[in-house]
């Protein structure tokens, strides 16, 4: 070896090495509780700030602390997410054992803030309520680095600004039909948006919403989030995020993993949040729009006269999206399509029987493929698009109406009043869904007679 080829060995030697030195100094951050950690002294270390740090409490007694190490005064934010039908709390502790702050309401995330105005050694120790399971801890502090990390494949990437902007946003429900999306009921939103962060919840597919709302313009940027599983909904970053949001869009799939995954958690929390605390508009198409109401078909019912034979037995759910607007209320989709006025009547007749809902304040919606039902906030609803929007309500009581029996909802044939609406591009046909009064609409009824169903 010549001394040229030597030296040069020496000095990639040497810079090896010390780039091995600064990765072995690069700190790794504590993503997974250690037992025990039942106390302050036996506290788990290394939190780095924005990750998030899953535990779990296994017992009503059990207590899991962490250290934390504030570098500067000002904001320590905390974030409790945990699994459903648990409650679980946060309370963070100065270095000489007093309690500071807390997270203990019935919320899921427990979310809060302390203004730190020393510097130094805190505490934070997570307990049980009511029940016992998992759950997620992210803690931001003062003057630090913070690196909100998603969970594997769950960010399918943002288009347009990296930064977040901060805007004024008015609230409202979009009811999309499937099939097509409709240009203007996207626009809807991202007025009410403020011009703001648009987000894409998805359980399958991909990130092409990005580019195509973008490229609309007036919005920052639009983020698809998938999310097929409960441990990702009660993500830190995931929930924050959606908080963040000026606008939220459920896209289409299957609405069955959208309960399953979001209702209860951290995803489904956040979303409530939107609505009726941060005031932005909320929407979605097919599976989307299936979970929008206070009642929702979780999927299954097939799409012919045959749900009328047992209504009762139909599956529906209650209370995942509380939006005000859309309360005694159930809907569905691809509707004259895949001929599903039956099945949307048998939703109401079973929301009916199974939770109690009066007949008079129960309300049926179907939105036609292509079409677009945008609800503002006084619950005044523009249906844009190409095909049709449907407004149901029964005109009397179901006659016949229980178990293993079939449906007579009759009525000498005008047992429900539909109210009919053309969509078009600019929305100028509305419907109420206060005051049940539309404009631009045809009137007809539906009735089912011993399981027959009829339509005039």
């Amino acid at each position: 070896m010549n001394i040229a080829t030597m030296l040069r060995v020496l000095l990639l030697a040497a810079a090896a090495g010390v780039t091995g030195a600064a990765q072995a100094a690069k700190p790794t951050c504590r993503t997974i509780e250690a037992e025990p950690n039942n106390t302050s002294t036996q506290a788990n270390t290394g939190l780095c700030p924005g990750t998030a740090a899953s535990g779990t409490i296994i017992a009503s007694t059990d207590l899991d602390w962490f250290r934390i190490d504030v570098p500067n005064a000002g904001l320590v934010s905390i974030n409790l997410s945990h699994a459903q039908g648990i409650d679980l709390d946060w309370i963070l502790s100065n270095a000489a054992g007093t309690d500071v702050a807390s997270g203990a309401s019935v919320s899921n995330p427990e979310s809060g803030s302390f203004n730190a105005t020393t510097t130094g050694t805190y505490y934070v120790r997570v307990r049980s309520n009511a029940g016992t399971g998992s759950y997620s801890l992210t803690v931001t502090l003062p003057g630090a680095a913070t690196a909100c990390t998603f969970p594997k494949k769950v960010n399918l990437g943002k288009t347009g600004n990296a930064t977040p902007k901060a805007t004024t946003t008015t609230g409202g429900a979009l009811l999309m039909g499937g099939g097509l999306d409709v240009d203007e009921a996207f626009k809807w939103m991202i007025a009410r948006s403020g011009g703001g962060d648009f987000v894409i919840l998805r359980s399958s597919g991909t990130n092409a919403y990005n580019d195509y709302i973008y490229a609309m313009g007036g919005i920052n940027s639009v983020q698809t989030l998938l999310i097929a599983n409960t441990t990702d909904a009660n993500n830190a970053c995931v929930v924050q995020t959606i908080r963040n949001a000026a606008a939220v869009f459920l896209a289409g799939g299957d609405q069955a993993n959208y309960i399953n995954y979001f209702k209860g958690q951290g995803v489904g929390n956040a979303l409530n949040y939107l609505v009726n605390t941060k005031g932005a508009p909320v929407g979605g198409t097919s599976a989307g729009m299936a979970v929008m109401g206070q009642y929702y078909h979780p999927g299954g019912a097939p799409d012919n006269t045959s749900v009328l034979a047992n209504p009762t037995a139909v599956a529906v759910g209650n209370n995942f999206i509380a939006h005000p607007v859309l309360t005694n209320l159930v809907t569905d989709q691809h509707f004259t399509q895949r001929t599903r006025q039956p099945r949307l009547v048998s939703f109401m007749a079973s929301s009916l029987y199974n939770y109690g809902a009066g007949w008079a304040s129960m309300k049926g919606v179907g939105a036609d493929e292509n079409t677009a039902v945008a609800v503002d906030t006084g619950g005044v609803g523009k249906v844009y698009g190409s095909g049709n929007a449907f407004f149901v309500r029964g005109t009397d009581s179901p006659e016949v109406l229980q178990p293993a029996t079939p449906l007579t909802w009759y009525r000498a044939a005008q047992a429900l009043r539909v109210y009919k609406v053309p969509g078009t591009a600019a929305g100028t046909n509305t419907f109420n869904l206060i005051n049940w009064t539309g404009t631009g609409g045809t009137t007809g009824y539906w009735s089912s007679n011993n399981g027959t169903w009829l339509m005039n």
